[in-house]
């Protein structure tokens, strides 16, 4: 049986090289509008559209709306994430508004002061899973069951 292919595990391995940076001691005001992954490491006060990556870094601040794919956030943000795919607020990541997304990942460590909206969906939910050699266990949740005994 051939190897199975690893699971991608962070969402930066699925998306291509950053361009845009707000570096670190940097303040910016105004809008972005980029095709291209962007990374906030300073602080940003505005409304960000991007079609791919926005990372702000543990020094980045944005106050501001987030439209985008795919947002992590270890940093803070004052204002809503609108469309996104996939969110992950990562441990001392803060978040002060409101979350409307598919899929949400949240570490322990993180602060969020808001409302999270997600779609209603068919799939299962998917569990984050660190990668720590040991392989991942099959489904088992039919086996868990409880059946309750017929009453005559």
């Amino acid at each position: 049986m051939p190897k199975r292919e690893e699971k991608k595990r962070q969402l930066e391995d699925k998306i291509g090289p950053i361009e845009s940076v707000i570096a670190a001691n940097t303040k910016f005001k105004g809008k972005i509008n980029a095709q291209d992954s962007v990374l906030i490491s300073g602080k940003f006060n505005g409304d960000i559209q991007c079609e791919q990556l926005v990372k702000i870094d543990p020094e980045g601040k944005i106050k501001g709306t987030i439209n985008s794919i795919y947002i992590i956030i270890e940093g803070e943000l004052k204002g809503d994430i609108q469309s996104a795919e996939h969110v992950e607020i990562r441990q001392g990541g803060r978040v002060i508004g409101n979350i409307n997304t598919a899929e949400i990942a949240i570490a322990e460590g993180s602060f969020i002061q808001g409302e999270i909206k997600m779609p209603d969906r068919e799939a299962k939910p998917q569990s984050l899973v660190e990668k720590r050699g040991i392989e991942e266990p099959e489904d088992t949740q039919e086996e868990h069951k409880e059946e309750s005994p017929e009453k005559p």
